[in-house]
């Protein structure tokens, strides 16, 4: 890692300062009136470790083009209850129960977890994936507990028991609800594709989320060192 690059604005300035902050980095600003373009390019820097852009400037070809972490600022942040200003405490982890996904943000989460941040995963369930045994027995659902655990916390993550979160509903909307009330910044694995069919999940948490989201793609590993 080097530094935090930056698309200078209040609200992206505010989040780079704090990421610098937490991993002992830099920040380096580009031109106000950088294009998009010209903001893709000096991210491939290899000394660039983060971009940080605010939303009422990132467009979604930046997204989209992006190859490294990319944080995504609200105009309005709210922070959770409890939080303190210009801190990033808690990170909140989002898990599909795949091994792309995890794969994707393990070395990001390790990072956090070396400075002291606390991770929360957090997984929800649909109508197509709920366990036969959530309406179960108290046991069962702490044996279903135990083997996601063993599958995705303690191969990838940096504490095998981290802080775990499991919902029922529409993926975005429970990334929203629950970072909103516990954490500083959702971290999200993704695809990079965004055809129809594809990426709700992290379209719904941009829109909507009012803590900012850093998106890795799946096949970049998180290239955050």
């Amino acid at each position: 890692m080097n530094d935090i690059l930056v698309r200078p604005s209040p609200v992206a300035d505010a989040v780079a300062v704090a990421l610098a902050r937490t991993f002992d980095l830099g920040v380096r600003t580009t031109p106000k009136d950088a294009s998009n373009d010209e903001f893709l390019y000096a991210l491939d820097d290899p000394a660039a470790a983060i971009g940080v852009v605010s939303l009422e400037c990132a467009a979604w070809d930046i997204i989209g083009c992006c190859r490294g972490p990319l944080v995504l600022v609200p105009a309005v942040a709210t922070m959770r209850p409890g939080g303190t200003p210009g801190l990033i405490d808690r990170v909140l982890v989002p898990l599909d129960g795949t091994e792309e996904a995890v794969r994707a943000v393990s070395e990001t989460a390790r990072l956090f977890h070396r400075a002291g941040t606390e991770i929360i995963v957090l997984h929800v369930f649909d109508r197509t994936t709920v366990p036969a045994c959530w309406d179960q027995a108290a046991h069962e659902r702490t044996a279903w507990e135990t083997e996601f655990r063993a599958r995705f916390c303690v191969p990838h993550l940096p504490h095998p028991r981290p802080n775990l979160v499991l919902r029922s509903g529409t993926p975005g909307e429970n990334v929203v609800d629950v970072a909103a009330r516990q954490a500083d910044l959702i971290v999200l694995g993704w695809s990079r594709r965004l055809d129809p069919g594809h990426a709700h999940t992290v379209r719904t948490t941009i829109d909507t989320a009012t803590v900012p989201v850093m998106l890795i793609p799946v096949d970049n590993g998180g290239r955050t060192e």
